[in-house]
């Protein structure tokens, strides 16, 4: 079954027959020890594009020393702040409705 973290709070929900592990927040170097102590029979971790080019070398370094394969995936949902960047994108790509102009008058 593939657990979805989407905080280094979800941790904790972890359970040591997880074998896959999907992460939706950029893991520090202690959060990825502390899923490798958690599951014991951890075999792959998915992550999105954006995730891993950010992710610690050390992190990922980890993974390989414990044969855990690290699988860079672009379907899986992104995190909840990009989630909101691309809200705030969309709002910004809508072009601006005209408006009507008001009747002026000037008098001399």
């Amino acid at each position: 079954m593939l657990r979805t973290l989407n905080s280094e709070l979800d941790l904790t929900c972890l359970l040591p027959g997880d074998e896959e592990v999907a992460i939706s927040f950029v893991p520090t170097n202690r959060d990825i020890y502390r899923m490798l102590q958690a599951c014991h029979n951890l075999k792959a971790v998915y992550v999105h594009p954006d995730i891993f080019k950010v992710m610690p070398c050390v992190g990922q370094t980890l993974l390989y020393m414990q044969e855990v394969k690290l699988v860079v995936d672009g379907d899986l949902p992104p995190t909840p702040s990009q989630m909101e960047d691309e809200a705030d994108l969309r709002e910004d790509e809508t072009p601006p409705q005209p408006s009507t102009a008001g009747v002026v008058l000037v008098s001399r």
